[in-house]
Order: structure tokens, then sequence, then C-alpha cells
């Protein structure tokens, strides 16, 4: 099985035939998207456009773009309306583990930056998502802080869960997420951001989530595909434990990576 990885490709901001040339360059069994595929009101849009002229199966998880313009609550209930009938367009945050082959499988959680790593604090960083997320929009420093928490938390469990079950399964893993885990794998520019941007761009939650299930399945192999950053860079976190950071660039969709199963 040879599965074609994709993050950050945001199909909002590129023409028609554009994208028609991205698809037309996956030659794969699969896709996983790490997020960042549009904007809230055309991320079902895109997805079924992508459905239709790959017809392979899609596994993707959201970005922070994908809830621009709308809530969390309303998103999430779009995507599972439009995902619950459809075999082939699997959203790894409300799925199961994907059993892919017989020694991989694939987990996958949205994620959020959790603003515990870097110096929250002192950030004078103001992302769009604070603007364009209703959830986000009017919050103080201090209770915007909260709701990062909130978020990463409850991701990082879901992570947790899904990463114990999926190392039962099978000998290797996939993580697909958006935000970084670690400070090491939020890439900028060649190197990890620094200590204003990382609050904002990486899940201190979500990364003890994770050594902490592969320091118990040293058996098991883990990579971890995010984005987020637009920055790439390849990390080796633990033995068993490996970050690709997709890059990108806005209107210029590529391919990051084939990865040929088995």
């Amino acid at each position: 099985m040879r599965l074609a990885w994709l993050t950050d490709i945001h199909l909002n901001f590129v023409p028609f035939d554009e994208r028609q040339r991205l698809y037309s360059s996956i030659a794969a069994d699969g896709v996983l998207i790490s997020g960042d595929i549009a904007e809230a009101p055309g991320v079902g849009e895109m997805l079924l456009e992508m459905k239709r002229m790959l017809d392979v199966p899609i596994y993707f998880v959201l970005g922070n773009h994908d809830f621009y313009r709308s809530s969390f609550a309303d998103v999430h209930a779009r995507m599972r309306a439009l995902t619950a009938n459809l075999t082939n367009l699997i959203w790894l945050t409300d799925s199961a583990p994907q059993l892919l082959s017989d020694n991989t499988a694939a987990i996958g959680e949205d994620g959020w930056a959790d603003g515990r790593l870097g110096d929250y604090a002192n950030s004078r960083v103001m992302l769009n998502d604070y603007f364009l997320i209703t959830d986000f929009i009017g919050l103080s420093p201090s209770a915007r802080l909260t709701l990062m928490n909130r978020l990463a938390d409850e991701a990082a469990a879901k992570v947790s869960k899904k990463l114990r079950e999926a190392c039962s399964l099978r000998r290797r893993v996939i993580l697909v997420t958006h935000v970084p885990p670690f400070r090491e794998s939020c890439w900028y520019e060649g190197k990890p951001s620094n200590d204003e941007w990382l609050p904002h761009f990486a899940s201190k939650a979500m990364g003890d989530a994770i050594v902490d299930v592969m320091d118990g399945h040293p058996a098991n192999e883990l990579l971890v595909l995010c984005g987020h950053t637009h920055g790439a860079g390849i990390v080796q976190i633990r033995p068993n434990l490996m970050v690709k950071t997709g890059g990108a660039v806005y209107r210029r969709p590529e391919i990051q990576e084939v990865f040929d199963l088995d």
C-alpha cells in the first residue's frame, strides 16, 4: 500500500486547475492529510472534491484554519455528518485505529497548541485563530490560554487512548496530527521556533502523552506526521518515535512524501 502525505494545502487559496494538478500528481492507494485543508465554509466541499478526483481512502485531521469563520462545535458536527456514510473519507479524530496493513495502523487527532512551551506570558504573537474562530473571539490572554490548555489536554487524552490501542493491534503506528507535539518538531526556516512563537505552534500535552505511551511500548514504532508551521523537519525523539513536520507554501500545495507500507 502506498500512502501520499499532504499538509497545510489551504485549497481555498488554490484555483481549480492547480487543485487538479495536485490530484493528478497523487499516485497512491490512500492519502493522509495533517490539517489546514481550507477554511470552515469550504472544508467539506474540498474534501468531497478530492474524494471524487482520487477515488482512494482519504484519512484526514483538521487544522486551525479549518475552523476559521466558524466554531469548534459547528465544524465538528459538519465533519461527523459529512463522513458518517462515506467509507473512503475518514476523519481520524473521530475514528478508531485504522488498520492499513498487516504491520501498520493509523490514528489521528486534530490537536491544538497549548501555550506551555516557550513564553506565552510575554509573547506578542496574535494568530488569526483568535479573531476568526468564534470560540476565541474576545477572550483575554488568560482566558485564551485556559481554552488552549483544555483543547490540547482533551486531544492528548484521546491520543493516549488511541495510541495504546493501536500499539496492541500493529507493530508500527502512524499518528496524523496538525500541531507539532514537541519543541524540537516545531520547525521554522530550518530550526525550531523561538519562545515567542512556540506557545502558539506546539502542544506539550500531546508530546508528553505520546512519550508516555511509547516508553511503555519499546517494541512498537511510531511515526508522527504534523504540519502547522509550514517549516519542514525531522526529529528522532526516542529510538521508536520519529516526528516529521511538513513544509508548505500558500497557493502551492505539494505532496510531502509517499510511504510504501510493507
